[in-house]
């Protein structure tokens, strides 16, 4: 078994509306000062890591994180992607919960589930199956910056697909995913020629053991306030 690659999914640092607890949806707020504390510490953390691909959420709370975190890796290309933007909560932008969950302006769960697994489908899926189909011996390593309500469900979908394999533990663990807090994924060609498959798996799910020190928020107002 082979690691040929490994998917590094980060939340966006902390804002002001992350902390005074208003639904921010797709309203572009910006890191506060801690936030860009937490996007450094991550960075910090990450920095010998070799990274190959970025991409992120074109909103500015997870692009800011990203380009703090890749000042260390200054030949790395960031690409921007509306796929990847938090859940779109319409006319609770901007608001506190608790919240209607049938207002009917709020994108659906599903809907921000398909954007985001299309999203991997199109970009991640193709370059790891051209990892498996020429291998080199070398592990590539791609970033992501997103939010934390698309990270959580993104992952909850594709392990239940079967898509992504996630160790007993972890997922009995299921911590939420804080702000700056680190998920990864690791793929594995396993067997040879005709028998070879790509394996996927979860190997840290909301990790912010990296901010020990810092303050970090446990919650997510977006989703507090629809009660999920």
């Amino acid at each position: 078994m082979t690691v040929i690659a490994r998917l590094y999914v980060v939340r966006h640092g902390e804002t002001e509306w992350n902390r005074t607890r208003i639904i921010q949806g797709q309203a572009d707020s910006q890191l506060n000062d801690l936030g860009e504390t937490q996007a450094a510490i991550t960075g910090e953390a990450l920095k010998e890591i070799h990274f190959d691909k970025a991409f992120t959420s074109d909103l500015s709370r997870a692009s800011k994180t990203a380009e703090i975190i890749l000042q260390h890796h200054a030949d790395v290309i960031l690409v921007k992607d509306q796929a990847l933007r938090e859940r779109f909560m319409g006319k609770l932008q901007g608001t506190k919960g608790p919240a209607n969950q049938s207002e009917p302006s709020l994108e659906p769960n599903e809907v921000m589930v398909e954007r985001s697994v299309g999203w991997y489908d199109r970009e991640i899926v193709p370059y790891i199956s051209s990892l498996a189909e020429n291998p080199d011996g070398r592990c590539r390593n791609i970033l992501v910056t997103s939010h934390g309500w698309l990270i959580s469900s993104f992952f909850k979908s594709m392990i239940a697909a079967g898509i992504l394999e996630c160790t007993k533990d972890l997922l009995e663990a299921w911590p939420k995913i804080p702000n700056a807090s680190l998920s990864v994924v690791e793929y594995n060609t396993i067997g040879s020629g005709s028998e070879q498959r790509i394996g996927s798996t979860v190997v840290q799910y909301g990790d912010a053991s990296h901010l020990t020190g810092t303050q970090i928020l446990q919650d997510n107002a977006d989703m507090d306030a629809l009660r999920l």
